[in-house]
């Protein structure tokens, strides 16, 4: 990944972490890493542990942010969740994975943010 997009990737964790909160969920980690990979947030809402995939587009020419997310991709999120909830015991509790895409605009500001809740299904 190069610097920009590294740049691009944080100030879009940063939006989508505040704009949850606004929706009343509680963060519990920040680039939380496992053997598969890295979970951009993971929070609960209500009952739910969420992992959340946050995805940051500055331009339109390759479509919404959240399709960018490979097959490849939601397999690893799926492992780094299962990671999580081994750890934490809670394997047999109430999961999703959300998806939170993050158009920007001029100077970063935000043109467009969508959540997509219980976006990936979470089987391997």
């Amino acid at each position: 990944m190069g610097r920009e997009n590294k740049i691009l990737g944080i100030v879009g964790e940063v939006i989508a972490a505040d704009f949850l909160k606004q929706k009343g969920y509680k963060i519990l980690e920040n680039n939380y890493t496992t053997p598969f990979g890295e979970v951009d947030i993971i929070a609960k809402d209500g009952d739910f542990t969420v992992f959340v995939e946050v995805k940051t587009r500055a331009t339109d020419s390759l479509g919404p942010p959240s399709l960018s997310i490979t097959w490849a991709k939601e397999k690893n999120i799926i492992k780094n969740a299962l990671c999580y909830l081994k750890k934490y015991g809670l394997v047999y509790s109430y999961w999703r994975i959300d998806v939170v895409s993050v158009k920007l605009g001029e100077g970063n500001g935000v043109e467009q943010i969508e959540l997509i809740r219980n976006a990936i299904e979470g089987t391997l």
